[in-house]
């Protein structure tokens, strides 16, 4: 576990927290630090046994999280954080006017971006999924952004705006995608120029025809476009979302699904293994497995405490990866400095589980 109250230095951050979270600024900032927190992505690291770790916009929504640092952390399997890689945009590739703006390195705010999945490149450099535009981002093994954001194409070819998009708040155009429905998540198949990024929404578009069909974009990273290809993922049941999705060593792909619940009345928080895209001609609805079923842990060696069932029920589990054909590591974002998750009211700590899975490259 990574204890909730986690800092990596940096300006004080949290002073739009509370009062409603809309941009009301508190008298002085909640947090002396930026905290670590609110993991929505996991990768390996450059070294064995270390792991790049995406942190989301900060404090939950554009407007109480102006002043958070948006970054990924790189830690080691003991949760010591190793480095601190920060988003930035000092070559004004970020067509909008940024929050921190004034500050002369141009860093990304959680009002700018909000990170909710990611894929690293061969090359260090990163893809991050993000919600506000829906955009993919591409930066720097420095975190320096390197392009302008990849908008996200509709079925009919028009551009993806969700109630947050600068466009939108502006008035120029309509929003099309509903608040925290941008991309959830992203993997990788294929190998050189044959690689894919494959994007999944977080919700159903309005227009679907079963309001439980979630999409999955394809992107070519080459060439840095949509390849106009996409299949469908029919959610449990309405109002379910989706929490990440990752590549297996057989070339398909898991995906969290959760209920919007926490604690003690969560119901769904499971892992599904998903047929391949690449098998499937596009638009196809893809069948899925139940793989993992993350509130029926079985927990033999009472590793976390005297039950023999382990219960993952925090309201938001957004990353998986595999760690090997039969072991994938789950991590929570715990929405700092969010509380409910393990009962009461103490703020939710960050936690890593590996599990033991069955064969996944058969």
């Amino acid at each position: 576990m990574l204890p909730a109250e986690t800092f990596a230095g940096g300006p004080p951050a949290g002073q739009f927290v509370d009062r409603g979270g809309y941009g009301e600024k508190l008298p002085q900032a909640r947090f002396a630090q930026q905290p670590v927190q609110g993991v929505s992505s996991i990768k390996p690291g450059p070294r064995r046994g270390t792991w790049w770790a995406l942190s989301d916009n900060g404090f939950g929504t554009k407007w109480n999280s102006l002043d958070y640092r948006t970054c990924v952390y790189l830690f080691d399997e003991r949760l010591r954080l190793l480095k601190r890689v920060p988003w930035r945009d000092p070559q004004r590739r970020f067509p909008y006017a940024l929050i921190l703006a004034g500050d002369a390195s141009r860093p990304l705010s959680g009002g700018d971006i909000d990170p909710e999945s990611m894929v690293v490149m061969h090359d260090g450099s990163f893809w991050i999924g993000d919600e506000i535009g829906p955009w993919l981002l591409h930066f720097s093994a420095s975190g320096i952004l390197l392009a302008p954001p990849v908008a996200a194409l509709s079925k009919t070819g028009g551009e993806l705006r969700s109630i947050n998009h600068p466009d939108v708040l502006a008035g120029r155009a309509v929003a099309n995608v509903r608040a925290s429905a941008g991309f959830e998540g992203l993997a990788s198949l294929g190998h050189g120029r044959e690689q894919r990024l494959y994007a999944m929404l977080e919700k159903p578009l309005a227009d679907e025809i079963d309001a439980r069909d979630v999409q999955l974009l394809e992107f070519d990273p080459t060439r840095s476009h949509w390849t106009g290809r996409y299949w469908r993922y029919r959610l449990d049941a309405p109002g379910h979302a989706i929490g990440e999705i990752a590549s297996t060593p057989a070339g398909e792909l898991l995906a969290i699904e959760r209920d919007t619940l926490q604690g003690v009345a969560a119901r769904t928080k499971k892992v599904y293994l998903l047929a391949s895209p690449l098998a499937h001609p596009p638009q196809e609805l893809l069948a899925k497995r139940l793989w993992v079923d993350l509130l029926l842990l079985a927990n033999p060696k009472k590793l976390s405490g005297p039950d023999a069932v382990f219960r993952f029920s925090y309201e938001t589990i957004e990353s998986v990866q595999v760690v090997d054909n039969n072991t994938i590591l789950v991590v929570n974002d715990n929405n700092f400095p969010a509380s409910g998750g393990r009962g009461g009211t103490t703020p939710d700590p960050t936690e890593w589980l590996w599990i033991q899975v069955p064969n996944l490259a058969r």
